[in-house]
């Protein structure tokens, strides 16, 4: 499980909220490739009462690995869609963390005996 920090601005976060983003954005480490494990993650929750209804609470989650970051931003209408909309942004995030930073796979062609011809 990734180390997390949790910070709201304008916004009282209760236990069932922390206890759901650490259930979505919790389990994210088991994509990363074994060998480049995430160090930590922050969460950001803000809620802008300016802001259109259906864009009050922004979301930012920024996930601390080897090499850049890898960071996701959204603004929804409540907060838990919010972090569902973040689980797959981050997701999508680290798939190609891991495509870039996995080792490739190869195979070395063997050569098939010819027949010698007497």
């Amino acid at each position: 499980m990734i180390k997390h920090t949790i910070t709201a601005r304008k916004l009282e976060v209760d236990q069932e909220l922390k206890e759901y983003i650490e259930r979505k954005l919790g389990r994210l480490d088991k994509y990363f490739p074994r060998t480049h494990q995430p160090e930590s993650m922050r969460v950001e929750l803000h809620r802008d009462e300016a802001a259109e209804p259906d864009k009050r609470y922004h979301v930012t989650a920024q996930i601390s690995v080897s090499g850049p970051d890898l960071q996701a931003e959204t603004a929804t209408i409540n907060p838990h869609s919010a972090v569902d909309i973040i689980e797959a942004k981050l997701k999508d995030k680290i798939r190609k963390y891991k495509a870039k930073h996995s080792p490739r796979r190869f195979t070395l062609k063997r050569e098939t005996p010819q027949p010698q011809e007497d």
